[in-house]
């Protein structure tokens, strides 16, 4: 049995579907963008307005189009997506911090920190900068392509999610075409995947201009398609998870369509962020066990269609370093390996329901994934492990310590890094050092340790017109 079959039975994953291919037929979706329009319609598709109306024949086609695997390449290493591959991307998109028990506005300092925490992490596979946010001393081109030089420059990771910060672009189309064309040259990789474009449904139902402008770019550049929804339930979303789930579902696999309509046989990744809303503040509620119930849905659903996918994540909607953050973010890690999509977006450092990161819980999370993964492993039964002969050794009322500690025990018991095992008088005796006074050191410690790839001369005079000044030479 699939491990998301204990929350959603596999018949239950097909009438989720059928709904969907039900709202797709009846509802439709909304492109806002004349040239999709045109061709689904080129494609026999009922259109009515910017209303598109899709059969389940056409849906189906186009996603048997879709390879099961892909790869994207890269010169700090290659990732192949499919199949369960667990790759793990920092928190992102956030633009708080919480520090020291304040939330206050992130400055660029901090973004290039959490960075480096993110390209110094063992458990992060998948590197991310965030897109900087005091901007006043930086070019217009700048603007548009710091983020994305920078992380090309520094990072020691592969970094998938590079896009031109169209923001600040006059030409939209012009723009992302030539952040695009930047990560190529940079990898020297003009054919290839060296990326993956990141559409966003707008929820109920809707893609509007610039997410398909980007979704069109990306298939003329060849490059994967990455489609993810995050609904509101009572705000874009019905209430109930099912209904939640098959409106979404729908919105995503006819941005697949489209996908396969602008260049059959593209890769692509099937997403679903979606959570809860607390209806009293009417905010999104991503540290709920909803959350994780959508993760196992769309790990059920992406396999139905024989898609990779990306859900879950380190989750929380606490606003500090906490009790609260602690349950939800451990609800959710264990949800998410458990699923085992093949991307974790937001997988450590996530509070503050996306907006707010939290560097000690990053490093907190890390433990969290390591703690689940042995977990989840379970119990090894194995001949080896039997260990009868070393038992009639000690024999009754001896002792098993001594000597070194064996291979055996570090592979069979989980020992955190920063959760406080210790006697409690000796940690009074010691101090009484709080959890967080322990990660922060150890923030500071991992941030310190970062160094920088060596990249080449070339590569660094394509990259220094787009890099700012304080970042030409060193972060």
């Amino acid at each position: 049995m699939k491990s998301y079959e204990k929350f959603v039975a596999k018949e239950e994953i097909q009438k989720i579907h059928a709904e969907s291919m039900k709202i797709l037929a009846e509802v439709g979706v909304k492109f806002e963008h004349p040239d999709v329009l045109d061709l689904f319609k080129k494609h026999g598709a009922r259109i009515d307005g910017d209303i598109v109306y899709l059969e389940e024949e056409m849906v189906m086609a186009a996603l048997k189009q879709i390879p099961e695997t892909f790869t994207v390449l890269s010169s700090k290493g290659d990732r192949t997506f499919g199949h369960g591959s667990l790759h793990k991307m920092p928190a992102a998109g956030n633009i708080y911090i919480q520090d020291n028990g304040t939330i206050r506005k992130m400055n660029n300092a901090d973004i290039i920190d959490q960075f480096k925490l993110s390209d110094t992490s063992d458990i992060i596979d998948v590197g991310h900068l965030n897109a900087f946010l005091e901007e006043q001393t930086f070019t217009k081109e700048q603007k548009i392509f710091s983020m994305l030089a920078t992380a090309l420059k520094y990072s020691n990771k592969m970094t998938p999610y590079l896009m031109a910060n169209t923001f600040h672009a006059d030409d939209v189309r012009k723009a992302f075409t030539q952040g695009i064309q930047l990560i190529k040259d940079f990898e020297g990789k003009q054919e290839d995947y060296v990326s993956i474009i990141t559409v966003n449904t707008l929820s109920p139902l809707c893609y509007d201009h610039d997410p398909l402008e980007k979704m069109i770019i990306g298939c003329e550049q060849n490059q994967p398609i990455w489609i993810t929804p995050c609904a509101m339930p009572m705000l874009t979303a019905p209430p109930s998870v099912m209904s939640m789930l098959a409106m979404t579902n729908a919105e995503v696999v006819a941005g697949l369509t489209l996908s396969q309509l602008l260049r059959p046989g593209i890769s692509a990744i099937y997403g679903n962020t979606s959570a809860s809303t607390n209806l009293r503040t009417i905010q999104l509620s991503i540290g709920a066990p909803e959350t994780v119930l959508v993760a196992y849905a769309t790990k059920g659903l992406a396999e139905f269609y024989g898609l990779p996918c990306r859900t879950g994540g380190g989750l929380s909607d606490a606003k500090d370093f906490d009790h609260q953050s602690g349950v939800e973010s451990m609800m959710l890690i264990q949800g998410s390996v458990d699923a085992r999509p093949d991307v974790i977006f937001h997988a450590c450092g996530t509070i503050g329901s996306f907006n707010v990161v939290s560097f000690e819980k990053f490093l907190l999370d890390e433990d969290t994934y390591r703690m689940t993964e042995r977990l989840l492993r379970g119990i090894d039964c194995s001949s080896e492990k039997e260990c009868f002969e070393m038992i009639a050794k000690v024999g009754p009322r001896g002792s098993f310590l001594h000597g070194r500690t064996p291979k055996m025990y570090r592979e069979e018991f989980f020992t955190p890094l920063y959760f406080n095992k210790e006697d409690p008088n000796q940690w009074q005796s010691q101090g009484s050092k709080s959890l967080r006074s322990v990660a922060q050191q150890a923030v500071a410690e991992r941030i310190n340790s970062y160094v920088a790839p060596d990249i080449t001369k070339e590569q660094q005079q394509l990259l220094a017109l787009y890099l700012p000044a304080d970042y030409q030479n060193s972060i």
